[in-house]
């Protein structure tokens, strides 16, 4: 390289930049090179930020939506004015009758309806009975409680409490959240009635000597049945059918369940003919029908000394559910063929409810006290034996 040409590149290299030293087809490929890495990072980022933006919104307009559903149905449930259920019938103890504007016609000890009733009956009197007269307890027809928020004790039921001696027949129980409540009580009979359209048709608690005979309870959407803390029940001849969780859901002892058909109770998870959950002891379940159900009967909890035997069983998911492993809860001796459940009262004469006037001490006493007069009399009437 000439002399002249030399100098020129040593004083134009000391003057520029390093990055100048490096060949320009080299630079070139470096810087094209890393610019594409960039704008391929950068598109993938955009893109990133775009779909997370678009899940947000989404959720957000789902989140949005269900929290002005809830207002609305919420608005709606507690500011729609719910109507006032009528004030309840009372049977006081003496016997009268409290409210119902003549809804109840009373002959001594029986208590019959004369229309159909939206009124809740408080029975506060032992030794009774009341009959339907084939008439219904219901809402009241013009009420529509679809979609409100309303209390369980606004529908109309009949409710023995701490009672004894009580009979209720032949009454239509219709769209009432629970049919008949009966609670602390003892020889209650609940005979020939039907139970439909409700949430419970019979709950029973801590009570005794009770019967469940000749009733249609079906179309709940809870238990036909449920009954705790129970015993020595009769429960037969009762069509228990199409109950959306179980057609019986009971804890008792000593008890019968016998001639009842127990069909067709399907829920959304599992439905159960019979359930017998928590402390079930030294019942006999026998000579039923058991058809159509999820399952037909399922133990649970301490269930013990149970016997089942001669029922027919049918187009069950499962036939017994939870059964005890040495195989004594197992019915082995089903039968081949639906048994007959129907109910013929003559069978079953109700008891006498005849109350005695006065305490059974009260006509000795009487005997007594007309004896010590009697003799009281007599004695004066003795002729006075003349003085020594």
């Amino acid at each position: 390289m000439p002399v002249r040409a030399r100098e020129l590149f040593c004083q134009e290299t000391l003057t520029k930049p390093d990055h100048y030293l490096v060949k320009k087809p080299l630079q070139k490929y470096f810087y094209s090179r890393n610019t594409s890495m960039l704008n391929r990072e950068a598109q993938r980022s955009l893109v990133l930020m775009k779909r997370k933006a678009l899940e947000l919104t989404f959720i957000g307009v789902v989140i949005l939506l269900s929290v002005e559903t809830f207002f609305a149905s919420y608005a709606n449930a507690n500011f729609t004015p719910l109507p006032e259920l009528p004030t309840p019938i009372y049977i006081r103890g003496d016997g009268t009758i409290e409210g119902g504007a003549g809804a109840l016609q009373r002959a001594g000890n029986l208590y019959t309806f004369v229309r159909d009733i939206n009124e809740t009956i408080e029975i506060q009197k032992d030794s009774i009975m009341i009959d339907g007269n084939g008439f219904t307890l219901t809402k009241p027809p013009e009420v529509k409680t679809e979609g409100l928020m309303t209390p369980v004790g606004w529908f109309p039921s009949i409710r023995i409490s701490n009672r004894d001696n009580v009979i209720i027949k032949n009454i239509t129980f219709d769209k009432c959240y629970t049919g008949i409540s009966v609670e602390n009580s003892s020889n209650i009979i609940i005979i020939q009635n039907t139970i439909r359209n409700g949430n419970e048709g019979i709950h029973m608690s801590s009570s005794a000597i009770c019967s469940i005979i000749g009733n249609k309870i079906i179309d709940h959407s809870a238990a036909g049945l449920s009954i705790t803390s129970s015993s020595f029940l009769n429960i037969a001849y009762n069509t228990i059918s199409r109950n959306h969780f179980h057609g019986g859901w009971i804890a008792l002892s000593y008890s019968n369940i016998t001639r009842n058909d127990i069909t067709n109770n399907i829920g959304s998870n599992v439905g159960i003919g019979l359930y017998l959950y928590g402390p079930n002891s030294h019942n006999q379940i026998f000579e039923n029908n058991f058809i159509d159900n999820d399952i037909g009967l399922v133990y649970q909890g301490s269930s013990v000394n149970n016997t089942v035997f001669n029922n027919y069983w049918s187009n069950n998911r499962n036939e017994i559910g939870n059964a005890a492993e040495d195989g004594n809860d197992l019915d082995h001796s089903p039968l081949t063929s639906p048994i007959s459940t129907t109910f013929e009262p003559s069978l079953f004469p109700l008891p006498s409810l005849k109350i005695p006037e006065f305490p059974s001490w009260t006509p000795i006493l009487l005997m007594f006290s007309i004896v010590a007069i009697a003799g009281v009399i007599y004695k004066r009437k003795l002729p006075k034996k003349p003085a020594n």
